[in-house]
């Protein structure tokens, strides 16, 4: 995960590990905690910075969009100012408004190892969130407060690699004892659904899964979060994902003193006192997986086999041209091995992956080495060049494009370097951000003079690159002659091709 608060000024290296520690632990304990957490440091006189702002996947959202980069001032949030200026711990709460709702605002102060405040944690949950979290039991109630000063103190880093607690995932406890003290409703009933009968409390940690109990024991082996995704033969997948508790401490007066109350029973394992485990059942989603990867194998072995048929094609047309003593007919037969071929670029692109934009840099690439295989003379030489960055576009727009390029290939090397024994083409290709330009350079004669721009459909290869610009790429097409410096006749033809570029997935 690339960290937000690394580039924070005003802390040492000590400071800004542990603000990155506290940061990987945002995101599980704001899905716990069915709230928006909100890691703030100073920024100015009388002004915070919130540095990260961790949207909870269990519950609505607050804000109608990441508050990351927000500025707030003293004013407004008279509680976060006062833990910054004298970092007093504990937990202080008020109502404040949020678009009319009514919200419960916890504070947390972060401390540096020495004592400083390097910021505060804010933790805003709307009243009706709150109201049933108080309904719930005790232990889980006790647990949400360990996380969240878990989480302040830096010690939730390895829940970094964990995966979101939604609403429709289970959750329960685990004691020192291997008794599971809680159980919510919907773990309780994913158990249901594999035979076991679970109790909401006071079940022995082995009547659950032989999983269940490998993964409590290695989390209080190790101390850190752990993740397992099990498959079984019934064909089920869980992912369970396990989390440490530990009991937190407040300092005073140079001493550490336990906080008050507390279900468990004190002396855990290496100072963790229990174990949180979330169930998530992904096994529709890696069914749906399953079934996507299959057909997308299926539409990739087609692509190839459309390739190799394209291909084949291609190659018979070849050889109808090589055979018949009619210089148009073979002239027709080598134009359409160009744009048979053409399309098969993109077949054989699309086999490696469907979904994956197109590089259209490359296919213009191998479309240059086709069309100077194909379509220039045994006593020409034809070097065609491709150059500018790499653009990526969906299929549907790489596909005319690719015919557009062939295209305008084939019209320089039959008429503008007709008469030429040496020549030149480049392909410029220019990311314009929302646009995309496409530039084939020729020096070779020029337009006719005659030439009309209005008529630029005027001959089958031209038809059939003003029909893709325009109808497909919804773009605009532009031919015109270079002239050359110290004369006033061409020295080459430009054809400039400029489009939107697609979005992907509409694409």
């Amino acid at each position: 995960m690339d960290s937000r608060v690394s580039q924070l000024p005003g802390f040492g290296p000590a400071d800004l590990e542990l603000l990155r520690k506290v940061e990987a632990g945002l995101s599980i304990t704001a899905d716990v905690s069915r709230a928006d957490v909100l890691l703030c440091t100073p920024f100015a006189r009388q002004q915070a910075l919130v540095a990260v702002h961790a949207l909870p996947s269990s519950i609505s959202s607050l804000y109608r969009k990441d508050a990351t980069g927000r500025i707030l001032h003293a004013a407004e949030q008279p509680l976060l100012f006062q833990s910054l200026s004298s970092g007093s711990g504990g937990r202080r709460r008020r109502e404040v408004l949020s678009d009319g709702a009514p919200v419960i605002q916890d504070v947390f102060p972060i401390h540096s190892e020495d004592g400083r405040v390097l910021g505060a944690l804010l933790v805003e949950t709307n009243m009706i969130a709150h109201e049933r979290q108080r309904r719930r039991s005790r232990y889980f109630r006790q647990a949400v407060v360990w996380l969240q000063e878990m989480c302040v103190r830096g010690e939730l880093a390895s829940a970094a690699a964990l995966g979101t607690f939604s609403l429709y995932d289970g959750i329960y406890m685990v004691d020192a004892t291997r008794t599971v003290v809680y159980m919510s409703g919907i773990a309780a009933n994913l158990f249901r659904s594999i035979g076991i009968l679970p109790r909401t409390h006071g079940q022995p940690l082995a009547s659950l899964e032989p999983y269940d109990v490998q993964l409590v024991e290695r989390v209080f082996a190790s101390q850190l979060c752990q993740a397992e995704r099990v498959e079984s033969q019934e064909g089920r997948t869980w992912v369970r994902s396990a989390i440490p508790l530990r009991m937190p401490a407040i300092r005073w007066r140079n001493y550490w003193l336990a906080l008050p109350w507390t279900p468990f029973t004190p002396g855990g394992e290496h100072g963790v006192e229990a174990v949180l485990v979330l169930l998530h059942n992904a096994t529709e989603a890696v069914q749906k997986e399953r079934e996507l990867n299959v057909k997308s194998a299926i539409i990739q072995e087609v692509h190839h086999r459309v390739k190799n048929n394209l291909q084949n094609i291609a190659a018979i047309l070849r050889i109808q041209a090589r055979r018949t003593q009619n210089e148009e007919a073979r002239q027709h037969l080598t134009d359409a091995v160009n744009r048979v071929l053409s399309m098969s670029v993109i077949h054989e692109f699309l086999s490696q992956d469907e979904h994956r934009p197109i590089n259209v840099r490359d296919v213009c690439q191998r479309i240059a080495n086709q069309v100077t295989q194909v379509s220039a003379r045994p006593d020409q030489e034809i070097l065609i060049q491709v150059q500018g960055p790499s653009v990526r576009l969906p299929a549907s727009q790489a596909t005319p494009l690719a015919m557009v390029v062939n295209e305008l290939l084939l019209n320089a090397v039959e008429h503008g370097l007709k008469d030429r024994a040496q020549g030149t083409i480049r392909i410029l290709l220019e990311d314009l951000g929302d646009t995309v330009r496409i530039e084939v350079v020729d020096d070779g004669a020029g337009l006719p003079a005659d030439f009309d721009p209005t008529q630029i459909g005027q001959t089958l290869g031209l038809q059939i690159v003003q029909t893709l610009v325009t109808d497909d790429l919804k773009g605009t097409l532009q031919l015109e002659s270079i002239r050359a410096e110290e004369q006033s006749a061409p020295a080459g033809t430009t054809a400039r091709v400029t489009l939107p570029k697609r979005n992907s997935r509409s694409g």
